[in-house]
């Protein structure tokens, strides 16, 4: 007697419909640049901590900690604008 694998059924989620093609591909952009800007935060930040002198620690970690989040939200801005501007031109 012979054993014959049986066929691995791998789930494809393919759909035919571009709208929710283009849904899914703009919900997995959401996620990598949601992913990207916590990256760039966190290196930011840890940038901020090695460049900022040991003298006024607590006044320059608290600036620092204002700049690093203004420039955190205005990269979630441009994000999030440009994004919304690729979904509106397809």
């Amino acid at each position: 007697m012979t054993q014959q694998a049986a066929p691995v059924a791998i789930p494809l989620q393919y759909s035919g419909n571009v709208l929710e093609r283009r849904q899914r591909a703009a919900a997995e952009f959401m996620a990598w640049a949601d992913h990207h800007a916590h990256d760039v935060l966190r290196q930011e930040a840890l940038q901020v901590q090695m460049e900022s002198p040991v003298l006024d620690s607590d006044q320059r970690s608290a600036l620092a900690q204002q700049q690093v989040y203004a420039r955190r939200r205005s990269h979630q801005r441009q994000v999030h604008d440009s994004a919304i501007s690729q979904l509106r031109h397809r």
